[in-house]
């Protein structure tokens, strides 16, 4: 009786904990899935796709969304396509659930090779979801949390935003 009872209680844990990593792992699949999105929308100078996973409330602060594209667009004409060598999310280091949303933090890594430097850079995207996971919209956190809660001031407090890696190297 006693085998037959901790039988019963081992398998409502082990249910319990493999729902909560399936949880995980769907939002953490969506979170890739929307910054692959975003990192697209940027390499093909797609800056409608861009601006769709742009945090809204930076994408208003700019006027909406035309004038974001258009701000996004004067702001890497600068910049040759054949000086982008990566662009890409990387991983997803953190989710919190907060009352009323999601908030990540996830990897973005760049190496652009331009006026005879190579930039190689990670850079830490704030992403958040308001509709439990599904869609994520995101924005640099320049690796600083007092930075990114003047974009986002209700930022939750156990989001850890670690600080950006640069490495400049000569061609």
């Amino acid at each position: 009786m006693i085998n037959r009872v901790f039988f019963s209680i081992s398998l409502l844990f082990i249910f319990s904990f493999s729902q909560a990593q399936f949880d995980t792992s769907f939002i953490k699949r969506n979170i890739r899935h929307c910054a692959d999105s975003l990192t697209h929308g940027f390499k093909t100078k797609d800056w409608d796709l861009f601006t769709r996973y742009s945090y809204p409330a930076m994408v208003g602060s700019l006027g909406g969304k035309k004038e974001f594209s258009t701000y996004i667009s004067q702001m890497f004409s600068q910049v040759p396509d054949t000086a982008w060598k990566k662009y890409e999310p990387g991983k997803v280091l953190q989710v919190i659930k907060t009352g009323g949303d999601f908030q990540a933090i996830i990897e973005l890594n760049t190496i652009i090779e331009w006026q005879g430097s190579r930039i190689t850079t990670t850079s830490h995207l704030v992403a958040e979801s308001w509709d439990g996971g599904m869609f994520w919209t995101f924005f640099d956190s320049q690796g600083d949390v007092n930075t990114a809660k003047l974009i986002k001031p209700d930022l939750h407090e156990q989001l850890i935003i670690p600080q950006r890696e640069e490495k400049k190297e000569r061609l």
